[in-house]
């Protein structure tokens, strides 16, 4: 290993400061952004270049610290806030990690954190705060990705063991059952009859997604290219072929006929309307900007209410719902592993969570079984 703290002549008379790096059979060089006269030096040049050599002694430590798999004890010290941020910045924008960063530092108030400072009390503390703040399953998921990411952290060698493995089970805080609300199919009848004051689009592409299962995240920017017709058996079939928006994942998927009724109302309506690459273009929300989702969420409570049903558990997440129980339900082929493939999910355990079917499957199930002669006993 070696690194040499070098010169690079600028054409303003300076030169910039730049480490030279050899290590592991390679070489690349690390600017540091320090420039200091070529000739003479000033007490100011002689200050910068005194911190490039300190800077060169810590990159040194560090490489060593790395090639034998020690703690860095420095790196312990950090507040933990700061590498947190800069940790989400690599992660997806997707992910959990700014809201939970916003959380930590409201938890802190004006108080720093380092990483040797979080053990499992302080976790236990910062759980309960999230509870205060958010649902239990939610206060979970930010949880988990704080446990994620000081795994990270433990295998860059910043912290010896993550804290987590450190904490008690019965500390650990579980997931709790909610409530989804699915609309049955009367209950979408009674919806699409009553009249309510709302822009056609936001109904039109609710109830696409009772009939595909998509999410907000995909129905919204749905393109008509995304959509293709196949004839099979003399029949014509629709498919839709996207990129999941939180999974990345590519899904091909055929549509059902009330989908595919939903979007050839759609293609008469646009005759009307500025051709768009969009399927339902006046919800099409920008990127980054969540104002549309918040928008039709409170839109979408007037359409239940207006139908007599409780608007209280009404989103637009909730025609998701009504898909994956509706199809668990309604259909011969409709069991878990179909629904989980259908729905995009990577694991069938999160499908799990439509296994609880409705009181008028339960019931059809029960009366299923044979009656017995008792007579005999």
């Amino acid at each position: 290993m070696g690194i040499h703290l070098r010169e690079k002549k600028l054409g303003n008379g300076q030169v910039s400061l730049y480490l030279d790096i050899y290590h592991n059979k390679k070489r690349w060089y690390e600017f540091l952004d320090i420039h200091i006269n070529s000739g003479r030096l000033s007490t100011e040049d002689k200050e910068k270049k005194q911190l490039a050599q300190q800077i060169k002694v810590k990159r040194e430590n560090e490489l060593i610290v790395e090639d034998n798999g020690l703690i860095n004890r420095q790196g312990q010290k950090a507040d933990f806030p700061r590498w947190l941020e800069k940790y989400a910045t690599e992660k997806s924008p997707k992910s959990h990690y700014p809201l939970v960063l916003r959380y930590i530092r409201e938890y802190l108030g004006h108080r720093s954190l380092t990483f040797q400072a979080i053990g499992p009390e302080w976790i236990m503390g910062f759980t309960k705060f999230l509870l205060t703040k958010v649902s239990n399953n939610t206060a979970r998921d930010y949880i988990k990705a704080m446990r994620t990411a000081l795994g990270d952290a433990e295998r860059a060698g910043i912290i010896r063991k993550n804290p987590f493995s450190l904490m008690e089970r019965k500390d650990m805080l579980r997931p709790q059952d909610t409530f989804r609300k699915a609309y049955t199919f009367e209950e979408l009848g009674r919806l699409i009859q009553t009249p309510c004051n709302i822009p056609q689009q936001m109904k039109q592409a609710y109830l696409f997604s009772c009939f595909c299962g998509l999410r907000w995240s995909d129905t919204n920017c749905l393109r008509w290219e995304q959509i293709s017709v196949k004839q099979i058996a003399n029949e014509e079939n629709y498919f839709i072929h996207f990129q999941q928006e939180k999974t990345d994942a590519i899904e091909y998927q055929p549509l059902s006929a009330q989908a595919v009724e939903i979007l050839k109302q759609r293609k008469r309506d646009r005759i009307e309307e500025p051709l768009s690459v969009y399927v339902f273009p006046k919800i099409k929300e920008p990127k980054n900007n969540r104002s549309m989702n918040r928008m039709i969420n409170n839109c979408l409570k007037k359409w239940p209410e207006a139908a007599g049903l409780n608007p209280k558990h009404m989103h637009f997440h909730t025609a998701r719902h009504t898909f994956a129980t509706n199809v668990l339900e309604h259909s011969a082929d409709g069991d878990l592993w179909t629904v989980s493939k259908l729905l995009g999910h990577k694991s069938i355990l999160t499908t799990m969570i439509y296994a609880k079917v409705r009181d008028k499957r339960k019931s059809a199930a029960v009366k299923s079984l044979p009656k017995l002669e008792l007579q005999a006993i």
